[in-house]
């Protein structure tokens, strides 16, 4: 019996074993998945939360670039500002203009924008302020436009056109770059600097309105960082090229019109100050609650 029961010790021991490893090896095998499970998991969606947020940060800037140009094309006083500032001047001039004034209109907006985020509630009870007093801004700023290009389309005759001087960022140039007199070789730079900043300074001043929340709300309510400033530089894209694009096209058809009918440059840019000084009055009376016919104002 004894064999036997060595025998059987033996195979008890045998399946004691296989099955001790057998354990051991499931456990061996079975431990390491879930470890690998989270890793791989992790990772996954480290790469999908990357991927979301670069298609995020995509779809941001693609909408940046709309709202910078419809926002910037779609304002009546925009256009009114820089139309008699750009008629009759080349493609290049003309476009670097246009550049130069939504540059600084984004500046204005960035600026109103950030003190927004620092005031927080505070910024609300400045809102009726801003709105009024902005308007009123912008609404001199047009008139002075508007009678500065009227002025001089009415006193520059034929024989001195060449040598009419810009009355606010170039403003009734037809068909000349900023000429001056021969006396002073300093005055073209001079001039040319002086125009340069009035440009950025107008951009700015029209910028400082409510409506720069236009920039800011949408960026504030994105996903991320990177999404939202994405939004905010292709806005600001948007808004330099658009401008650039109008002024671009205005100058270009104004002097190719100019070329063909002598006289037409300065009475486009009679027509376009007028228009400047129509829209100011508009923008004053709205920014101090005048009603005007037809809904103007309100």
């Amino acid at each position: 019996m004894q064999p036997a029961l060595s025998e059987h010790s033996i195979a008890s021991s045998f399946r004691a074993l296989d099955s001790m490893a057998s354990a051991q090896a499931k456990t061996a095998t079975a431990a390491p998945k879930p470890a690998n499970t989270a890793v791989g998991s992790s990772v996954y969606k480290q790469n999908s939360l990357g991927q979301e947020g670069l298609r995020a940060a995509v779809r941001s800037a693609w909408a940046g670039l709309g709202a910078g140009f419809l926002h910037t094309l779609s304002g009546p006083d925009h256009l009114a500002a820089l139309t008699p500032l750009t008629i009759g001047r080349s493609n290049i001039k003309a476009t670097l203009m246009g550049a130069l004034w939504g540059f600084g209109h984004s500046i204005g907006q960035l600026i109103l924008g950030l003190l927004m985020v620092l005031l927080k509630d505070r910024f609300t009870s400045l809102v009726p302020a801003l709105t009024k007093y902005g308007a009123t801004t912008v609404g001199l700023t047009l008139l002075v436009i508007g009678v500065a290009g009227l002025y001089e389309t009415l006193t520059e005759g034929a024989e001195v056109a060449d040598e009419a001087q810009p009355a606010l960022a170039g403003a009734g140039v037809c068909g000349s770059a900023a000429a001056v007199p021969s006396s002073s070789s300093t005055a073209p730079a001079e001039i040319k600097v002086t125009s340069n900043l009035s440009t950025l300074f107008t951009g700015i001043v029209f910028g400082l309105q409510p409506d720069a929340l236009f920039v800011i709300v949408p960026a504030l309510a994105l996903p991320t960082k990177a999404a939202a400033t994405a939004y905010i530089l292709m806005f600001v894209f948007g808004t330099v090229a658009a401008m650039g694009s109008y002024t671009a096209f205005i100058g270009a058809t104004s002097s190719t019109l100019q070329k063909n009918y002598s006289g037409l440059c300065s009475r486009l840019s009679g027509i376009a100050s007028s228009v400047a000084i129509a829209v100011g009055l508009t923008v004053l009376a709205a920014g101090w609650g005048i009603r005007l016919p037809f809904g103007f104002g309100q």
